[in-house]
């Protein structure tokens, strides 16, 4: 298609959907003030880690504060174990009987974890570095991006179901519905029998507590990255301000061949599946993410491989044709959603990430004063949300703050072959119309350097191994952050039931005992 036609054919789209673009902007209100792309294709900042208190903050002023995406040259913390992550040895850097919940590649591509195994970290590391294993991806062990986790995941405490053999393993055979499942049996039981038990208070009291801080330091430092508590800082030095949600790692292999094109074969407008039979593959090749936000900040460290980033503004959030129907996106950048059939067990979110009903407990459950009109409202707020809570998910939808915009439309440039991208083309906008109206950043990543992501910023992410088709292994890291709602320095989480500040205290604990002792609270590995 030459240029003409396909300004003609952008610009009669635009006029045919204006009205369904003020429908849906009216639909999801935003009080995001924060940066947005004013030009496709800008360039993204680039600066060195700050280091002196001025450089720290004019790094708050100008991209925490605005909510700006920036690419860092260097790492921080200075002891980030970059040398210790590395896919040869870092087998002797983590537990290799840690059990792990391991995402299977599905219809071309990760993200949505519909399909997850259990088996040990060793296992899962040789599969990759000895056997080449491209389907395999461990992510984080909390699922993914987004708070009401339990609600579109299994809990991975539960380790039954680990894979002696992975190669018999069945696509099919595994979901988060059956370790959900068997988890909540699990978990209803020990309930039960916790109450029979006559035992001494104050030791039950000690259990409970040492169980919290466990969790604490495992929930903080992800699994297999726990055992790096002593050593590995909980937060970047010149970030010290934000409080740290958690710690990941992130290990994978890819197909570097970019002419794997056979999936595009698979191309269809009338495709049932909605996302035009491309799946989630990724043209030009490497492996993706798919398209989807996070409900925290973000600091990615690549390791091994690199990484390239294709960013879209909260402020474009209404043309990312979401999962879950946009509630409200809010000045932080946080994206909360309808609790309705595209997102049954959604739980309304405030502005710096925490749970509504949540908070609202504590303020009952404390010591602030609130008046009987107070009291009611968050009576039969609590009321509503547990109620929903009880709804049964539909487990067969991506998490809300997924695109249903495919990957290959993401990367539409990367398609080599010039009728079938125009094809796809024209079926795309007329599919998702107001997406090509988004304007985007991309940046690639590197080791040696870090990307800072606020909140809310929708992002595709495709990994690559080294240059070298000998090197198809890809390992990073990355920290996530609670979302600030402040705009200083000083007071970068500004409610004044103190939610966040207030729940930090019990992982300093934890931290403080983990890193005064010789040893590690015993973890358990399943």
């Amino acid at each position: 298609m030459n240029r003409d036609k396909k300004v003609h054919l952008v610009e009669d789209i635009r006029g045919r959907n204006n009205e369904k673009k003020v429908k849906i902007e009216q639909e999801a209100p935003t009080e995001y003030d924060g940066y947005k792309i004013l030009e496709n294709d800008t360039a993204i900042d680039v600066l060195e880690v700050p280091k002196t208190l001025d450089e720290i903050e004019s790094f708050f002023e100008d991209y925490v504060a605005a909510r700006k995406p920036c690419k860092i040259r260097g790492i921080s913390p200075e002891q980030f174990p970059l040398k210790e992550l590395q896919p040869n040895v870092m087998k002797g850097t983590l537990p290799s009987e840690e059990i792990l919940t391991i995402e299977k590649k599905s219809d071309g591509g990760y993200g949505s974890g519909s399909k997850r195994i259990k088996m040990s970290f060793g296992q899962f590391m040789g599969r990759i570095l000895d056997q080449h294993d491209t389907d395999l991806y461990l992510t984080t062990q909390y699922y993914e991006d987004d708070p009401n986790n339990s609600d579109y995941s299994t809990d991975e405490e539960e380790a039954s179901h680990v894979l002696d053999d992975v190669d018999n393993f069945d696509n099919s055979s595994l979901t988060f519905d059956d370790l959900h499942d068997d988890f909540d049996d699990l978990e209803e039981n020990g309930e039960n029998e916790g109450h029979e038990i006559d035992s001494n208070e104050d030791g039950k009291k000690n259990d409970e507590d040492e169980e919290e801080l466990e969790s604490r330091l495992r929930e903080l430092y992800q699994p297999p990255m726990t055992n790096l508590v002593r050593t590995l800082p909980e937060c970047p030095g010149f970030l010290r301000y934000l409080i740290p949600q958690q710690i990941n790692l992130w290990v994978g292999a890819v197909r570097n061949a970019a002419d794997d094109t056979g999936w595009l074969k698979n191309f269809d407008v009338e495709h049932s599946g909605g996302k035009l039979g491309l799946g989630r593959n990724v043209p030009g090749g490497g492996s993706s993410s798919g398209l989807h936000h996070d409900h925290a900040d973000n600091i990615y460290i690549p390791v091994n491989g690199h990484k390239r980033f294709t960013l879209f503004s909260p402020h474009d959030a209404a043309k990312m044709y979401t999962v879950g129907d946009i509630r409200k996106v809010h000045s932080s950048g946080v994206i909360d959603y309808h609790a309705n059939d595209r997102a049954p067990l959604w739980r309304e979110l405030r502005d710096d990430g925490a749970i509504v009903a949540e908070v609202y407990k504590k303020i009952l459950g404390g010591e602030s004063e609130c008046s009987p009109e107070e009291r009611l409202l968050y009576e039969e707020f609590i009321k509503k949300d547990s109620e929903q809570q009880a709804r049964k998910a539909n487990k067969t939808l991506d998490p809300p703050s997924f695109s249903t915009v495919p990957t290959a439309v993401v990367q539409i440039d990367e398609i080599e072959d010039e009728n079938t991208r125009e094809n796809i083309r024209n079926a795309s906008m007329k599919k998702w119309p107001l997406f090509f109206q988004a304007n985007r950043l991309t940046v690639d990543v590197k080791p040696g350097e870090m990307l800072f992501l606020p909140t809310g910023w929708f992002h595709e992410v495709t990994s690559f191994g080294n240059q070298s088709d000998h090197d198809i292994v890809n390992v990073a890291a990355n920290y996530w952050f609670i979302p600030p709602n402040g705009r200083s320095i000083n007071n970068v989480y500004s409610h004044t039931d103190n939610y966040w500040p207030d729940d930090y205290k019990i992982t300093q604990s934890a931290l403080a005992k983990a890193r005064s002792t010789n040893n590690l609270p015993e973890l358990a590995h399943d």
